[in-house]
Order: structure tokens, then C-alpha cells, then sequence
């Protein structure tokens, strides 16, 4: 239920049980907080299902949740880190590879819904056009293979996915070198900024001061676009949603 192997989840556990404060009043053992806690993440089922099978009080379920979360952040997110070029080149897929043989990352932005804020400058900075409502939204690098590599701080849904690469710290030599292949969308206009490290940005093809696009930017696009859909499978924009707003 948690993806995880009997062996893995009681090595995290006894690494992060170290971090709990004490709980006295808490009738729950830690083992059983981690386990509710992985279960919601990967499964991602109701908060009323969650407390029916565990027989937990839906404020409960909340606040060991909650907690566990934020435990989890800020003992374990060093886990996503950027690979070296030997360990990419290794673990690339071959039919990715046979496309695209420096490919290093496939980069994209999610957006995750919020409440209104009632301060109109906040509300202003955090709605988006694109979702037709106020969001949070997040910058992120995926391995070929699936595993995320690279996530941004927050920003306000008004920043533009070109804005929030710039101003991190994506765009730098201690993430890429010269002849390698980064796949993204359309919308990443930066093929330039990634030119300067030597970098080769690779998007889908645009029509634009053309009628159509040749039939070779057609297989090209196609191609880009389909190993795109990495990304999507293994992106949690969804669950993370989910999770903030239940």
C-alpha cells in the first residue's frame, strides 16, 4: 500500500522517528503514523476512507498527516537530487536514448489550486489565466527514466514558466554542460539561456511564419512530445492538490 518493501519502510522510519517530539498524549505508534501517512500519498484515498479503515477521528487523521509531512520535508527532501552524468547515461531508457543520446532532463511546470486569499495584492500575484484561479505553481526536472531530480521554491500562479527558470538556480553548470539535450514544452522559450552553457533546449516545433510544418518537424514534435509524457506519469501535481486541499 505504501510502495515501499517491509525492509525500506522501517530503515525511513527509524531514521525519522528520531526527529518526532514527544507524543504522550498520541495513542498511535509512530510506525502506524508513517504508514497512514505513505498510504494517503501513494494511494491518495478519501480522508472519510482513510479514518473508516484505521478507525481514527477525521481531525486526527489530519493532524498526524500534517505533521508527518512536514517531518518529511525537512528530513528526507535532500533525497531529490540531481544524478551524475554516469548515472543518467546508465539509466536512461533506450528508446529515449536512441532519440536523444545527451538527454538529461525533461522540465516542466504544475500549478496547485489555493483558496482566495482576502489581501487583493496576494490574490492578484497567485491567479493564474491559465487555470482560471488562484494557484501556487512549481518548476520541475525529471530523469528520462521518471525520478524527479529538480523542484522549485512556490511562486504565485501569475509568474510565467520562463520567469520562475530564470530566477532559479536551474540555469546554472552545476546542472549542465555542453552538449546536453533538455526536453520541455513549447512555452520554455529559453532555448538561448541554455545556448550560453552550452546546453541544447528542445521543444516542439512552431508553425509560426508558416502554414504547416514540414514533415520532419511533424516526427520530431511527435517524438519530443511523446517522451514528454514521462513527466506526466511520474509529476504528483494531482495527489499534491489533493492533499492540500482535502
Amino acid at each position: 500500500m505504501t510502495g515501499l518493501s517491509w525492509t525500506v519502510f522501517d530503515t525511513l522510519h527509524q531514521y525519522l522517528v528520531q526527529f518526532v517530539k514527544s507524543q504522550k498524549t498520541s495513542k498511535m505508534s509512530t510506525q502506524d503514523q508513517l504508514f497512514i501517512t505513505l498510504v494517503k500519498l501513494r494511494q491518495n484515498p478519501s480522508t472519510d476512507m482513510m479514518c473508516g479503515i484505521f478507525d481514527l477521528a477525521h481531525s486526527t487523521f489530519l493532524d498526524v498527516f500534517s505533521r508527518w509531512l512536514d517531518l518529511m520535508y525537512a528530513n528526507i527532501s535532500f533525497l531529490i537530487k540531481w544524478p551524475d552524468g554516469e548515472c543518467i547515461r546508465s539509466t536512461v531508457p533506450a528508446e529515449v536514448l536512441f532519440q536523444y543520446p545527451r538527454v538529461t532532463a525533461i522540465i516542466d511546470c504544475f500549478e496547485i489550486r489555493i483558496e482566495h486569499s482576502k489581501k487583493l495584492k496576494t490574490r492578484a500575484i497567485t491567479y493564474s489565466k491559465y487555470k482560471n484561479w488562484t494557484t501556487v505553481k512549481y518548476f520541475i526536472a525529471c530523469h528520462p527514466s521518471g525520478s524527479i531530480t529538480y523542484l522549485s521554491k512556490g511562486w504565485g500562479g501569475r509568474a510565467s514558466d520562463v520567469h520562475i527558470v530564470r530566477n532559479s538556480d536551474f540555469l546554472s553548470q552545476k546542472f549542465h554542460h555542453a552538449g546536453d539535450q533538455i526536453l520541455a514544452d513549447r512555452g520554455f522559450t529559453l532555448k538561448d539561456d541554455f545556448a550560453v552553457l552550452g546546453a541544447q533546449l528542445i521543444t516542439p516545433s512552431f508553425t509560426r511564419g508558416r502554414k504547416q510544418l514540414s514533415a520532419e518537424d511533424v516526427a520530431n514534435s511527435r517524438v519530443t512530445s511523446n517522451i514528454r509524457i514521462h513527466i506526466g506519469k511520474y509529476r504528483v501535481s494531482s495527489q499534491i492538490h489533493t492533499v492540500c486541499t482535502f
